[in-house]
């Protein structure tokens, strides 16, 4: 029997090589030679994350089924979901959204000492339907990689809290490249949806949670009222936080429904 840590550790070097490999290329060729072609670049630079993925999800398929002879997407447990996780992944992901809108316009946030602003502002200002093939695809390729392929990965050899807390520090730093409050932030969005994709046992649990965050983030940043009124942010801050804990608390009394009718694949669960 093959030694689990060499796999871990030969599966999670694959991933992270191919992920910079083709992500800084993709920069490279973006910013040298399609961004100065049009101003429309300029308000679509998500765009590049859409070229991005459009490559490396290909790329992860491939390095799966040629190098460890697996089915990506069975590995990554591409499951249909019943309707009840699918409902609270959603609220989760929107109580998330509003958390996060409302965070990032507090004066002290909104400051030039952060870079929230600056990162929605990088992300919202696309046009809907550039805006709307990201949400989707950069979704469904993100969670994979972090929670159907990295974190499965360390959960070969580490407890599965454990796995998750790794992965998030992992989704912060390849994410926002050593700026801490930004990680952190990341490191809290990776775990919750982390603990969803245990929870329910499909991958579409995060991608749905992914969705409903950034699509209300979108909606909001867009259409909804804007303030620096402490109070009032604070006031739905709270709200939104009483929405996500209680789609967690409701999400772990779910979870045995899940696991009586979905076999558990020798994993452990938390």
């Amino acid at each position: 029997m093959k030694n689990p840590w060499v796999i871990m550790l030969s599966r999670v070097v694959v991933v992270v090589g191919l992920y910079f490999a083709w992500f800084l290329t993709v920069n490279k060729l973006f910013f040298d030679y399609i961004y100065p072609l049009d101003p429309w670049f300029e308000r679509n630079t998500v765009s590049i994350i859409i070229l991005n993925d459009i490559v490396g999800f290909p790329l992860m398929l491939l390095a799966w089924r040629f190098l460890f002879k697996e089915n990506l997407f069975k590995a990554a447990k591409f499951r249909v979901m019943d309707r009840k996780s699918v409902g609270l992944a959603l609220w989760i992901g929107l109580g998330a959204g509003l958390f996060t809108v409302a965070f990032s316009q507090l004066p002290a946030i909104a400051s030039e000492n952060f870079k929230f602003r600056e990162l929605f502002d990088y992300l919202n200002r696309a046009e809907w339907y550039v805006f709307l093939t990201f949400l989707i695809l950069g979704n469904i390729y993100k969670e994979t990689l972090f929670r159907g392929v990295l974190m499965n990965e360390f959960r070969r050899v580490f407890p599965v809290w454990l796995a998750i807390a790794i992965q998030g520090v992992l989704y912060g730093a390849l994410f926002f490249f050593g700026d801490i409050p930004l990680s952190l932030y990341g490191f809290l969005g990776a775990v919750i949806f982390a603990l969803l994709y245990v929870w329910f046992k499909s991958i579409w649990a995060p991608i749905a949670a992914q969705i409903a965050c950034q699509g209300s983030q979108y909606l909001l940043w867009h259409y909804g009222p804007e303030s620096d009124n402490v109070a009032v942010l604070s006031a739905a801050m709270a709200i939104a936080g009483v929405m996500v804990a209680s789609g967690l608390f409701f999400a772990v009394r779910h979870r045995g429904q899940v696991a009586a009718s979905v076999p558990d694949e020798a994993v452990t669960t938390v």
